[in-house]
Order: C-alpha cells, then sequence, then structure tokens
C-alpha cells in the first residue's frame, strides 16, 4: 500500500494529465479546419461553426473567445476576389450574412445535399445513371440539370457551392465569389422574414453592434437607444467613432509632416549660414513619414478590428488608409534613396559636382524608379487588382512611353555613357556644338554649360555624346600665342636683345612650359617688325591661365623698357615729291653697279657682314644644349 503522500502526489499527477487532455482536446477542436469535401459538409460546417460562436458568445460574453469558431465559418467562404487585407472581416460578416438569410429561408435537409459519395462518384467521371446507383435517397436532387458535381445551388436561390480548380485550396467546396459579392442583397430581401424554428436569432447585428474583435451578444443593451440609430449601415456610436479618428488622424498626420518641413528648413538654413551648402537635406522627412504611415496603420487596425465597421464603409476605409500609406511609403523611399546618395557622396568626401557624386545620383534616381512602380504593384495588389493585370498594363504603358518617348530614353543612356566613359565633367571648360563655356550640370536629359556671355546652354545627352568634344578643362598645358610689333627704326641689336630676354622670362617663370616654346623675329608687318611669341603655361584652370598669361606679358613690357625698344602703332608714311616752293630736282645719279654688288656680295657666304646666325645676342631654346 502507498504512502498517503505519494499516493496523493499519484492522483494529482493523473487529475494533471487529464485537464491537460481536455485542454488539448480544447484547442485542438479551435484550430481544426473546416470540412469542405462536398457541398453537405461545406453547408454543415458554416452551420456548426455559427453556431458555436453564437453558444461561446452566451456562455461567456468574451468577443475574443468567438474567433476561431468565426474563421471558420469564413473558411467556407471562397474569397478569391476579395482584397487580401478585406479578406477576414469580409469573409466573416459574409458568413454571418449568409446564415441570418439560411435561418429565414427553406434550407433542404442536410441528407438531400450532395455528399462525399457524389463527389467521390464525379471524381470517377461516372455517369448520371451510375452514380444513381451510389447516391442515398434524395441525394439525387443535388445534381441540377444531371449536370455533373461541380457546383450546387440551394433550390430556388442564387445561393451557390462551387468546386475551387485552381490555387491552394483546389478541390474544396466553398460558397462561390459571386455568392459572396451578392450575399448583402441577400440579406436585405429576406431580412423583414420571421426566423425559422432554432435560428441563431439577432446573430449579424450582434457583431455589427459588438466593439473590438468577435461577437459579444447583447452589447447594444448596455448602450443608450440613440447610439444604435443606423447611418449608412453603420450604428451612431460607429459612424461617430470612425468619422472623429479619421479627423484626428487628418489633423496628427498635417502637425507631423508640417514639423518635419519645419526641421528641414532650419537644417539647411543652418548649413548655408555655416557654409556654402548645395545639397538640401531632409532629416525631419524621413523621420515623420514612417511615423505618418505607422499611424495610418494605426486607424485602418481601429476601424476594422475595434470600430468594426462593415459593409461600404469598412471597404472605403480600408481602400482609402491603403492609398494613402503606400503613397506615404513612395514618397518615403524617394526622398531616403535621394538623401542616402547624398549622405554616401559627403561620408567619402567626394566632390559635390564630380562624376562619381552625379554617377551616386543618377543611381539612387534609378533605384527609385524600379522601387515605386514595385510598391505601385504590391499596392494593387492589396487592394484587390491583380498584380498580373498591373504588371502587364505597367509593361503596355512602359512599352507606349518608351515609343513616345523614344529621345527621352536616347538621353538617358546618353547620360549613363557620358557617366562611365566621362569625355568631360562638371567645372570642364569644353567646346560642344559649336557652343563654349564651362559643364554645370549633367542630368537625365541634358548638359547644361555656362558660356562666357553668362547664359546657360542646354545641349541633349543624346546629341552630345555623338559631337565631338574639344574639352579644354584636362589640358596639362594651355597655349599662349602673341604677336609684338616692333618700330621699323629698331636697330637689329636690339631686336636680338629682345628676342634674347623674352627667353629668358620663360625660362624664369614658374607656371610655363620649358621645353617647347618660341620667341621668333616672325614677319615684316605693314607698320612694324612682327614677333611672335608660343608658349605653354601649366595652369588648372583659365582664371589661372589668365594670371599667368599677364604676368609673362608684364615683363615682356618692363623688357622692352629695359632695352629702350618701343612698340609699333599702325602708322602709314605719305612722301610729297615737290611742292611749289620745292619743285623736283630730277632724276638721281644712279650709283656705282660694281659697288652696289660688292655690299650685297658682303652678306654672303664668307661675307664679311655675314651673320647667319644672328648678332649671338640670341640663341634660339631648340639650339642650346
Amino acid at each position: 500500500m502507498l504512502p498517503r503522500f505519494p499516493r496523493f502526489f499519484l492522483l494529482y499527477l493523473l487529475g494533471l494529465g487529464a485537464a491537460s487532455l481536455v485542454l488539448a482536446e480544447t484547442a485542438s477542436d479551435q484550430l481544426r479546419p473546416p470540412a469542405t469535401s462536398s457541398p453537405r459538409a461545406t453547408v454543415q460546417s458554416l452551420l456548426e461553426a455559427t453556431a458555436e460562436a453564437y453558444r461561446i458568445s452566451e456562455e461567456t460574453g468574451e468577443g475574443r473567445l468567438t474567433l476561431p469558431a468565426l474563421e471558420r465559418a469564413a473558411q467556407t467562404m471562397n474569397l478569391s476576389q476579395v482584397p487580401p487585407t478585406l479578406q477576414e472581416s469580409v469573409g466573416i460578416e459574409s458568413a454571418l450574412l449568409l446564415r441570418e438569410v439560411l435561418d429565414r429561408i427553406e434550407l433542404p435537409p442536410l441528407d438531400e445535399i450532395p455528399g462525399r459519395a457524389a463527389v467521390e462518384a464525379a471524381a470517377a467521371d461516372t455517369t448520371l445513371e451510375s452514380l444513381r446507383t451510389l447516391l442515398a435517397p434524395g441525394e439525387e436532387a443535388g445534381f441540377p440539370g444531371g449536370e455533373p458535381l461541380g457546383s450546387w445551388r440551394v433550390p430556388g436561390t442564387q445561393i451557390e457551392i462551387e468546386r475551387v480548380e485552381e490555387g491552394p485550396r483546389e478541390g474544396e467546396y466553398l460558397f462561390s465569389p459571386q455568392t459572396v459579392r451578392l450575399v448583402d442583397s441577400f440579406f436585405g430581401a429576406v431580412e423583414d422574414f420571421p426566423y425559422r424554428e432554432g435560428a441563431l436569432e439577432n446573430l449579424y447585428s450582434g457583431y455589427v453592434l459588438t466593439p473590438g474583435q468577435g461577437l459579444v451578444l447583447g452589447w447594444d443593451e448596455r448602450l443608450p437607444e440613440w447610439l444604435e440609430v443606423e447611418i449608412g449601415d453603420q450604428t451612431l456610436w460607429q459612424f461617430f467613432l470612425a468619422v472623429g479618428s479619421l479627423l484626428l488622424l487628418i489633423l496628427l498626420l498635417r502637425f507631423l509632416l508640417l514639423a518635419g518641413f519645419r526641421w528641414d528648413d532650419r537644417v539647411n538654413r543652418r548649413g548655408r549660414e555655416e557654409s556654402s551648402l548645395q545639397v538640401l537635406w531632409r532629416p525631419g522627412s524621413i523621420l515623420a513619414l514612417p511615423v505618418a504611415i505607422a499611424l495610418v496603420s494605426l486607424w485602418q487596425g481601429l476601424v476594422d478590428d475595434w470600430f468594426n465597421l462593415t459593409g461600404t464603409a469598412l471597404l472605403v476605409a480600408i481602400d482609402g488608409s491603403i492609398v494613402v500609406r503606400y503613397l506615404l511609403l513612395a514618397w518615403w523611399s524617394a526622398i531616403f534613396l535621394s538623401q542616402a546618395a547624398e549622405a554616401l557622396v559627403r561620408a567619402r568626401r567626394l566632390p559635390p559636382r564630380g562624376t562619381t557624386s552625379q554617377l551616386l545620383r543618377l543611381v539612387a534616381r534609378l533605384l527609385m524608379f524600379l522601387l515605386i512602380p514595385a510598391i505601385i504593384i504590391y499596392a494593387a495588389q492589396q487592394l484587390g487588382l491583380p498584380a498580373y493585370s498591373v504588371v502587364t498594363g505597367l509593361g503596355i504603358g512602359g512599352l507606349a512611353f518608351a515609343l513616345a518617348a523614344r529621345d527621352t530614353l536616347a538621353n538617358l543612356f546618353g547620360s549613363l555613357m557620358i557617366m562611365f566613359d566621362r569625355p568631360y565633367r562638371i567645372g570642364d571648360w569644353i567646346k560642344l556644338g559649336g557652343e563654349e563655356g564651362t559643364v554645370e550640370d549633367i542630368g537625365f536629359r541634358s548638359t547644361r554649360m555656362r558660356t562666357f556671355y553668362d547664359s546657360v546652354v542646354s545641349i541633349p545627352n543624346s546629341e552630345a555624346v555623338s559631337m565631338p568634344i574639344d574639352n579644354m578643362g584636362q589640358r596639362v598645358f594651355r597655349r599662349v600665342f602673341t604677336k609684338v610689333g616692333l618700330r621699323y627704326d629698331t636697330p637689329p641689336e636690339r631686336v636680338e636683345a629682345f628676342l634674347e630676354g623674352v627667353k629668358q622670362i620663360l625660362l624664369a617663370n614658374p607656371d610655363t612650359r620649358k621645353d617647347y616654346f618660341h620667341v621668333v623675329f616672325h614677319d615684316f608687318a605693314e607698320s612694324h617688325l612682327s614677333i611672335m611669341i608660343y608658349f605653354f603655361v601649366r595652369t588648372p584652370d583659365w582664371s589661372t591661365e589668365l594670371v599667368a598669361r599677364q604676368r609673362v606679358l608684364l615683363e615682356i613690357v618692363r623688357l622692352a623698357h629695359t632695352l629702350g625698344v618701343e612698340f609699333a602703332f599702325p602708322t602709314q608714311s605719305l612722301r610729297v615729291e615737290s611742292t611749289p616752293e620745292h619743285p623736283a630736282s630730277g632724276t638721281p645719279d644712279s650709283p656705282d653697279t660694281g659697288e652696289l654688288r660688292r655690299l650685297a656680295a658682303a652678306y654672303g657666304k664668307e661675307g664679311a657682314k655675314a651673320r647667319p646666325e644672328g648678332l649671338g645676342v640670341f640663341t634660339p631654346p631648340h639650339e642650346e644644349g
């Protein structure tokens, strides 16, 4: 015989085990799916699930405990044509409305509704004559017109149960999508009819009046009668809560977004004061928009689960919240991607107007153009629009758009080629298509260039990539070519000294190229001796080039003053042969021909006056060393 304490402990364990089995059985009952293997099983599942929810509500008064039974009832409905976000609410509402209709009409006995035997016979493709041997008495009535078992309709009504032919519930018998769509009108047609014996009275009205989730019978008895007045199929308290919460939501969204915009303005204003800020930062918008999305989602949950709107009001509220929520999400995505590109530019310390920075911004915009259509497609699917239809529509629309916007697409590809090939960058001085100026921006469609007249020229990128591009900004050395005119009476010794001085100036200047330049007596011009000066300076931009050029030219002017060399002015000489006071003196005597020949020969080879290499003052740069 066991001691007293162990015996008590053993009995406790046995009791605990039995209770666990009961709880497990109850939980498994709550989770069991409805039987939908035949029209008879589907009708029976609907009746049993709604009756169970009614019983639980009467016994406990806890709405959440009725949810499993209500969800099983909803699973007898074919909700394939209902938007995913509305399937749970519409399914429960349709099941309760259908039960209200069935409680008011003459429903055939269950044994007259096609059962599993009829389904199995139809699956075997048996003819109607052979089916008669398999059917229970009266079961043949389930075959209107003697057709194979693909659907069954409640006699004298449009309430129909169809076999699902595709999808995750293929092979099950569910109340057809058309029945789900018309069930509200069915209920309106029989609402004034009396209940049959054993009906679940006020089932649907109890669900509509229940705040929160589930079914609580008798809730209307706790409210004043004036709150139960219906406005658009909704009671007055539901109408007040829905409209009041919507107004509060609008005020919160307005306050939140305005606060975000003000934050953005404050950040950008401070940035402009502290530095030359070129990028608009949007921290306020990035934080405000997700909170706005969360508020819209919260309002949708309140309307659906707590205010318990039904019918058209629920459909409008849910669809409206979906549209607003995904519009805010698309807006936030666009801002976030653009700000992420700018943050990456700043983190890597890239030039804000450089090609790499522009390429990052372009990638962000391309991602934006891919992400926003994806959000639109997903939102359309949540609204109940077929995703394939939306994608096909976007594809056809995209094709039409591509045909209508070929130039725009060509410009887009041109901008990509410019970004990757980099024939020019922002800030470069270029000559493009007959235009000359500094590149200010490389956009999606065009390259904007500021000319030296301070005007802005936009050249389509599709044309820019096919034009010859003279990029003056990529020069290592910049050429300076000029001519200086000396007076004709300048002695040759001073001309050579001037050439040598200019050469030394170029050699001494730190910005000039030392291995290639020319300083030569170039030509006899109309009114001066023409000196050509040709050299290069190493400068990063045009402004620096102008200063370097100026320094060289100022040194040349100082050199001319030092040597006593004068620059020539454009002049003409007029020779007067005679005047009345001074008549012409006749033809002068010709010089001796032999003397002239001797003087000319003195400048020839081995001549006394010959200086073929100059006077020795100036040595050309290419002959040195």
